[in-house]
Order: C-alpha cells, then structure tokens, then sequence
C-alpha cells in the first residue's frame, strides 16, 4: 500500500541512470527516506535501517548536533535559504507516473523509503524543524529509480571523496573489491584476530579504537609487497591468517606493550598503535618473504618467533623512550630498521 505521493516530478535518464528531480514537503521526509547505517545513532533525526535483505548498511554515524544547526538556520532563513538536493535511491519502491505517455513529469507513488544516499545532515535538519520548531517547508531531492544497493555505495562513496568531509576508513569499509580493505575488515571483526574490536571503521575514533581501517589496510599492502608474494595468488583467508599469526607473536613477546585495554590517551609505549603498526609491517614485509614457502604457501613462523625473540627487552617501545617524538611513518620506520639490526645480530 502507498504511503505517499509526490507531485510535480521531473524524470530524466533511463536504465540504471533513470532519476527523478523534486521537492519533498518536510512533514513527510521522515516518513519516505531512511539512512542506511552502519553506524546507529539514536538521537538520528531521520529514520534509520541496519540492514535490507541480507546487505548490511554503510552510512556512518549521524551527528544530531548538525542536524539542528542546520535545522535552526533554516528556521530564521526561511525560504531566502537554499539548500543542495538529497540524493536517494528509491530501490525501485519509488513509482514514476507520467502525466501523460511518454511525459517527462509525473507523480511519484511512494511504496517504501527511499535510501538517503547524500543529505542525511540535511534530511535530518528539515525533519528537526518540522518535529520541534513546527517549520514546514520543502526539500529539493534528486532519487535515483533502483540503484543496487553495491552501486548506492558506490555513487554515495564518488560523491563523497571528490568533496572534503568523508574519512578514508569510512571509503576503505566500502570500498570492498580491494583485498586489503577486506583482510583489515575481518582483523577488526574475527574474533580469533588479535586486532578484533579496535580499528575504527568509519574515520571516527571511539574510545576502544587504536587504529584506523585505512591505516591497517594501507600496510596490509605493506606487509604483502616483498616480490616473493607478487607471483603467488593468496586468498583473503590466507593473508588474514598469516597476519594474525605474525601479529599474534607480536602480542606474546611483548605483553607489556600491548596495551589493547589501555585507553589511547593513557598508552604508554608506541607499539600498539600507527607507529608501531608502520614498524611491524615494515620488518614483515622485509622478513615475511624470508620464510615463505611458495610451493607449500607456508610461512616458517618458528623461525620468526627466534628471529622476533632477539628484537625482546632490546627496543625501547616507551613514549618517552629512545624514539621519543617520532611517530607515524617517521618513527615506523626507524624502529624497523633498529628492529632489523638485531634480528639479523648471529
């Protein structure tokens, strides 16, 4: 059964490129668009949805604080204030009625909400000022016809980094044909992973975050670049196993350090966070190959543990130690290379 009609509508495109251009009054935006989320927020001003079918969302958390700034504005603007359209995806519940055939304005006949791709500030800004300062008016929208939810992600992922504002986690969670935003997504999500629960997904850093999704993928790449692994076809299972085994040695040689419990603000050695990352990744991608097996695609981890074990009690992890004031890539590489100095000690 319907639950709302839009009128006034212009078609244009067909196929996959099929959309409509409108205007939305603000009483009923609630009601036709939902977000998409990966991340819930429950002071979201605009419907939210976790997952259709069996695809899980991809929208990050809304900021409801926005969502009223926006709202306010527009209550002492009025229609002086205009505003960019919210770009939707109708997933073919939004119903194209043409005024006559082959006309290119119409009415939409809405069956179900439609998914915001870009706007949820904005969406949630026009239903904050209907629900709480009784503000009725109209928003403009843009509604792809029936996008696939894949190439909603997609298009809300284009339109997303060519303007400033999007975190590179967040691209990287969606941007799922790279194998190594794959490996970094099931490091956070395995439960066998000893990173499981503290990479951030979405560009935003809660308190149990100690790394961001784009960071850790970026040196999966790392880890994987020794030429010995150019010529060999590793599944993401392969390489999540092998990185949990390396990271695993890591964890129980050096107890101390790693602070997975520890709150970011509270550590107190560098190796479980981006340096320390950058550092390890830098001595696997150097040694990794050393003890890799390409007819077996075995890796010899015994013999990385001994050559671990002359790096133990020999590093000074300590913030305020020997790298004391190198960080990131700078300070990653020069524990790597004080790191391959001992390992390579007779």
């Amino acid at each position: 059964m319907p639950i709302a009609t839009i009128n006034n509508v212009f078609k244009i495109g067909d196929g996959d490129t099929e959309r409509y251009f409108g205007q939305i009054r603000t009483d009923i935006l609630k009601e036709i668009t939902q977000v998409f989320f990966f991340e819930f927020e429950p002071k979201n001003y605009c419907q939210q949805i976790g997952e259709i079918g069996e695809k899980k969302g991809y929208q990050r958390r809304a900021k409801p604080s926005r969502q009223r700034l926006f709202g306010n504005y527009l209550e002492a603007h009025g229609q002086n204030f205009v505003s960019p359209p919210i770009f939707l995806n109708g997933r073919d519940k939004w119903e194209f009625i043409p005024d006559s055939p082959n006309s290119k304005t119409g009415k939409i006949i809405v069956h179900e909400p439609a998914n915001i791709i870009d706007g949820q500030h904005r969406a949630g800004g026009f239903i904050y000022a209907y629900e709480e300062l009784n503000n009725t008016t109209f928003a403009e929208f843009v509604a792809f016809k029936g996008l696939t939810l894949d190439k909603e992600e997609r298009v809300f992922n284009t339109i997303n980094t060519t303007q400033k504002g999007v975190p590179p986690s967040l691209s990287a969670n969606i941007q799922k044909e790279h194998w190594e935003n794959r490996v970094a997504i099931k490091l956070n999500e395995d439960s066998s992973s000893p990173f499981v629960g503290v990479i951030s997904r979405s560009g935003t850093m809660k308190n149990e975050h100690k790394f961001q999704l784009a960071a850790v993928a970026k040196n999966m790449i790392r880890t994987f670049s020794d030429d010995v692994f150019k010529n060999i076809e590793l599944s993401d299972e392969e390489r999540f196993d092998f990185v949990c085994e390396a990271w695993s040695l890591i964890k129980v040689k050096f107890p101390e350090e790693w602070e997975i419990d520890v709150p970011r603000k509270e550590m107190k050695y560098k190796l479980f966070e981006l340096t320390g990352l950058i550092a390890w990744s830098v001595v696997f991608q150097r040694r990794l190959g050393t003890y890799f097996n390409t007819s077996s695609k075995h890796i010899d981890f015994n013999g990385l543990s001994i050559a671990i074990d002359k790096v133990v009690g020999l590093i000074d992890w300590d913030k305020d130690g020997d790298f004391k004031g190198l960080t990131g890539e700078v300070g990653g590489q020069k524990i790597a290379q004080k790191i391959m100095e001992l390992m390579q000690r007779g």
